[in-house]
């Protein structure tokens, strides 16, 4: 992987992050909820995930968060290639357990929570 490889990766990850806390990322929500947001660091795995069968990213390719059986879909990509959102899924795990908000790039925060110092 080469560092601007890393740094457009930790950039799409970034985006799908929350402010809130460690960990918190923003997830497609269920039909009636616009967004939801869910915590990787209590995942059992993140996965990529080839997602013919879902009719929003035909024949593209996701990065799921997996608790126990129930996988829940982060707000990131789709991408059209595997091997962008592999290197996705491992910028999310390197995002969710990073020390500090402001060492991440383009961080979203939380609806009404304050921006990070």
């Amino acid at each position: 992987m080469t560092p601007e490889q890393m740094e457009w990766a930790l950039a799409e990850a970034g985006k799908g992050a929350l402010a809130v806390a460690p960990g918190w990322f923003r997830a497609w929500g269920t039909s009636d909820e616009k967004w939801s947001a869910i915590n990787v660091r209590a995942a059992t795995q993140v996965i990529v995930n080839h997602s013919r069968e879902d009719d929003r990213h035909p024949n593209s390719w996701t990065v799921r968060a997996l608790f126990g059986t129930h996988a829940v879909e982060l707000r990131v990509g789709p991408y059209d290639a595997k091997e962008h959102a592999v290197l996705v899924a491992h910028a999310v795990l390197s995002v969710a357990y990073a020390e500090g908000p402001n060492r991440i790039p383009g961080l979203v925060s939380a609806p009404g929570a304050p921006e990070p110092a």
